[in-house]
C-alpha cells in the first residue's frame, strides 16, 4: 500500500524487488550483459533483530525541484539524481537496466486505465509523426493532447478518474486524420469526445440499480457484471483480465510467454521488461539474482506462486538499488482484485535515512502503544526494512504522479510472517513541498498556527510518511480464523480502510514523545502543530475533485472519514475568518484522541473482516464532498497560482561506452524539458 503526497496533494501496483547491494567486485570496464542465465540458489539473510533506537537528528530536506511545464493544469517538475554518483559503476549500470525495465512496461498501465487509453495514444502519436501535413494550430493542440495522454496514462485524469477534455474538438481531430491519412475508428472518436462514454475509470457507488463493473471504464473486465463474478474464483488475481464471450467467462493473463506458456496480454512490453531485468541480473549478486529470477519467471508465465516467492526473497535481503515492478495496487478495480502495472527504481539518501532506521527499530515499541485491543497487537517484529530514497524511475501506476511512500508486500499473511519493506520518497516529497507548501500554509493555515507550521513544515510530511508506511501498514494482526485476506473480505472498501488506518497511525503516534527522541520530529512543538497541519491538508484535499460531488479515490475517502469524524466529535472546528474557511484544531490532545478512537475501530474492522462497519463509515463520510467548500478551496488556490496537480519527472539515465562500444558506466542527469523526458520514455517502449 502507498501514501499519497498529501502536502502538495498530487495524485497517487507492484511487488518490490531489490538489486545492487552485493554486486560483483568493481572492474575497470563492464562487459555487455551475457545471454540470460537461470538464477542460482542463494541463502537469504534474515532481517536484523529489534534494538534500542539511539537519538537522531531530524531530517533536513533539500528543495531542488525545477518546473518544466504546465500541461492542462498539471505542473511537471523535475529533480536531480541525488546520490547516483555515489554508487559503484556496476550499481549504476544495474540502475540503468532497472529503469529501462520499468519504462518498457509503462504502456501496460495505459492499456488498463480504459480500452481507449492506448489506442488513442497511438493515434495521436501517428498524427504527430505527420504534423507537417496538419494545420499548425491543430498540430499544437495535438502536441498538448499527447502530453496529457502521457502524464495521465490515457483519456482519464489520473487523480479524479474523470475523463479529460481534449484540447481540440472532434472536427479538428477528423480533419487532422484526413490530412495525415490516419484512420480513426468511430468508437475511438466517441471515447475521446462523447462525455457519456466511459466517463470515469472507476464508479464504486454508481447508484441504485447500477453495476459498478459496468459503469467503470477500467479495462480489467469486458462483458461481465458483478453478478457474473459473485462466485467466480480468479486464477490470476492481480495479473489477469476477466472477459465474457458467448456466455462463457474466461481469464486472460498478462505474460510474455515461454516454451510452455503461450504469450498473453502485454507480451511485447513484458518481453522488453524481461530483457533489461536479465541484464541487471547478470551484474548482480546471488541474493539479488534469486529474487529477480522469480520475478522474471512470473512475468514469463503469469504464475502467482513465482510472484509470491519473489516477494519473500526480496524481504529477506537488503539492496542499494531497489525497484518495484509488477501488477500490485488494486485501487483501479472496483472489485479490489486486479493490479495495475507499475515500476519504480530508487536509491537511498544516507544523510536523511537515520530517523527512519530508528523508527523501524522502534516498531515493537510503537505497536504496543496502539489504541486497539491487545489481541490484535503484534508481539514480535522483524525490523521493517526502510529507506529514504531518491527515485530514478517511476512509470505505469507509480508515475509521474508518484506516491510519497510505499509499504510492501500487500498480502497480510506475508506481512505478519516475513515483515515488510518501506520507501519514503524524498525526491518526490521535496519537489512538491518546495514548490507549493509555503504558499499553501500562508493561505489555508489558521493564523495562530501559521508561524509554527512554517517552522515545522519541512519535517511534518517526512514524519507522516514514515509513520504511515513503517508503523501503519506494517502494524496489527487479524483474527486467525478469517476465511480470506481482509482485502477480499472488505472489497470494495478495503483500500479506503487500510489507507485510513495507516494514516491514523501516523496521526496518533506523532504525539508520542519517542517521535522526538528518535529524530523523526525535531521537538514537541512540531508534534503539537502536526494536528493543525493535518486538518489543513484535509480541507485542501477537496480540490482533488474539481467537478461534481462524488468521491472515488480511496486516499481521499479515508481523509474525508477522518475529518468528518473529527468535526463530529468537536476535535476540528470549522470557522469563518475574513470571509475564508479554516479547519481549526484548538486542542491537539483531543484531536489525537478522536483519531485514536477511529484508528481502533479501523483495526477492529480489518481484524474481523467487518464489511458492514466500513461500508457504514464510507457511506456516512467518504462518498460525497461539500461542493461549496471545494469551490472556495479551488478559488483560493487559483488566486495563488497553485497547480491543481503536480507530476514529478525523474532523471534521465544513459549508458556510457568506451571506444570499442563496451559499456563502462552509466550516467544520470536532471530532466530539462517534458518533451525530452517523453522522448526518452518512448524510446524505451521501442528498444
Amino acid at each position: 500500500m502507498r501514501r499519497a503526497a498529501v502536502s502538495s496533494l498530487a495524485a497517487l501496483a507492484t511487488l518490490a524487488a531489490a538489486c545492487g547491494s552485493s554486486p560483483p567486485p568493481e572492474a575497470p570496464e563492464i562487459p555487455a550483459p551475457p545471454a540470460p542465465v537461470s538464477a542460482p540458489a542463494a541463502a537469504l539473510a534474515s532481517a536484523a533483530p529489534i534494538a534500542a533506537a539511539p537519538p537522531q537528528k531530524a531530517a533536513e530536506p533539500v528543495y531542488s525541484g525545477k518546473v518544466l511545464e504546465v500541461v492542462g493544469g498539471v505542473t511537471a517538475a523535475s529533480y536531480p539524481p541525488t546520490g547516483f554518483d555515489k554508487l559503484t559503476k556496476t550499481q549504476r549500470v544495474i540502475a540503468y537496466h532497472l529503469t529501462q525495465a520499468v519504462l518498457a512496461g509503462d504502456p501496460i498501465f495505459t492499456m488498463q486505465t480504459s480500452r481507449y487509453g492506448w489506442p488513442v495514444t497511438e493515434v495521436v502519436r501517428k498524427l504527430l509523426a505527420k504534423k507537417d501535413k496538419i494545420d499548425p494550430k491543430v498540430a499544437e493542440k495535438l502536441a498538448l493532447y499527447r502530453k496529457m495522454l502521457f502524464l495521465h496514462h490515457g483519456i482519464h485524469d489520473a487523480k479524479t478518474g474523470q475523463k479529460l477534455v481534449p484540447p481540440l474538438d472532434q472536427k479538428e481531430m477528423e480533419a487532422a486524420a484526413r490530412a495525415a491519412s490516419v484512420a480513426i475508428p468511430k468508437d475511438l472518436l466517441k471515447g475521446m469526445f462523447d462525455p457519456s462514454v466511459a466517463p470515469n475509470v472507476t464508479n464504486k457507488t454508481p447508484g441504485k440499480g447500477k453495476d459498478p463493473l459496468v459503469e467503470s471504464a477500467a479495462n480489467h473486465y469486458e462483458g461481465v457484471t458483478s453478478a457474473d463474478l459473485e462466485k467466480f474464483k480468479d486464477r490470476y488475481e492481480l495479473n489477469g483480465r476477466v472477459v465474457k464471450e458467448k456466455g462463457k467467462i474466461t481469464e486472460q493473463v498478462y505474460r510474455a510467454g515461454d516454451d510452455k506458456n503461450p504469450a498473453g496480454l502485454g507480451a511485447k512490453e513484458l518481453g522488453r521488461v524481461i530483457k533489461h531485468l536479465e541484464a541487471a541480473m547478470a551484474l548482480s549478486g546471488p541474493a539479488e539474482q534469486a529474487a529477480l529470477g522469480h520475478l522474471v519467471k512470473y512475468l514469463r508465465t503469469g504464475d502467482n506462486e513465482e510472484f509470491r516467492q519473489h516477494d519473500i526473497a526480496w524481504l529477506k535481503q537488503v539492496s542499494t538499488v531497489d525497484y518495484i515492478l509488477g501488477f500490485i495496487e488494486t485501487y483501479g478495480d472496483v472489485r479490489g482484485r486486479k493490479g495495475n502495472f507499475e515500476g519504480f527504481v530508487a536509491i537511498p539518501d544516507p544523510e536523511r535515512d537515520p530517523p527512519l532506521q530508528a523508527l523501524a527499530k522502534s516498531a515493537l515499541y510503537f505497536e504496543q502503544k496502539m489504541p486497539w485491543e491487545a489481541k490484535w497487537k503484534r508481539d514480535s517484529f522483524q525490523t521493517p526494512a526502510s529507506a529514504a530514497v531518491t527515485v530514478l524511475a517511476a512509470a505505469g501506476d507509480a508515475g509521474p504522479f508518484t506516491f510519497s511512500g510505499v509499504n510492501l508486500p500487500n498480502a497480510q499473511d506475508l506481512r505478519e510472517k516475513y515483515g515488510s519493506k518501506n520507501f519514503v520518497v524524498l525526491s518526490v516529497m521535496d519537489t512538491r513541498d518546495g514548490l507549493t507548501l509555503a504558499r499553501t500554509i500562508d493561505e489555508f493555515a489558521p493564523e495562530e498556527a501559521r508561524s509554527e507550521m512554517h517552522r515545522c513544515a519541512k519535517y511534518l510530511e517526512y514524519a507522516a510518511t514514515g509513520f504511515h508506511e513503517i508503523t501503519g501498514h506494517g502494524s496489527g494482526k487479524v483474527n486467525a480464523d478469517l476465511k480470506a485476506d481482509p482485502s477480499q473480505l472488505l472489497a470494495p472498501y478495503y483500500s479506503a480502510m487500510e489507507e485510513g488506518r495507516a494514516e491514523r497511525v501516523a496521526d496518533f503516534l506523532t504525539g508520542d514523545p519517542k517521535a522526538v527522541e528518535i529524530g523523526i520530529l525535531p521537538d514537541a512543538g512540531c508534534a503539537k502543530v502536526y494536528a493543525s497541519y493535518t486538518a489543513m491538508i484535509q480541507m485542501v484535499m477537496l480540490k482533488n475533485v474539481p467537478e461534481g460531488d462524488a468521491v472515488e479515490e480511496d486516499h481521499l475517502r479515508a481523509e474525508l472519514i477522518s475529518s468528518g469524524n473529527a468535526r463530529e466529535k468537536g476535535a476540528i472546528v470549522v470557522e469563518q475568518r475574513g470571509g475564508k474557511t479554516f479547519f481549526v484544531v484548538k486542542d491537539a490532545a483531543a484531536w489525537r484522541k478522536a483519531e485514536g478512537d477511529l484508528l481502533a475501530e479501523l483495526q477492529r474492522i480489518k481484524a474481523t473482516g467487518d464489511k458492514a462497519a466500513i461500508k457504514a463509515l464510507v457511506d456516512k463520510f467518504g462518498t460525497k464532498l461539500d461542493t461549496k467548500l471545494r469551490d472556495e478551496v479551488l478559488a483560493r488556490r487559483k488566486s495563488l497560482n497553485l497547480p491543481s496537480n503536480m507530476a514529478t519527472i525523474p532523471p534521465i539515465l544513459t549508458l556510457e561506452q568506451d571506444g570499442r562500444g563496451v559499456v563502462v558506466d552509466a550516467a544520470a542527469r536532471q530532466t530539462t524539458s517534458l518533451d525530452e523526458y517523453i522522448a526518452a520514455v518512448e524510446k524505451a517502449w521501442a528498444d
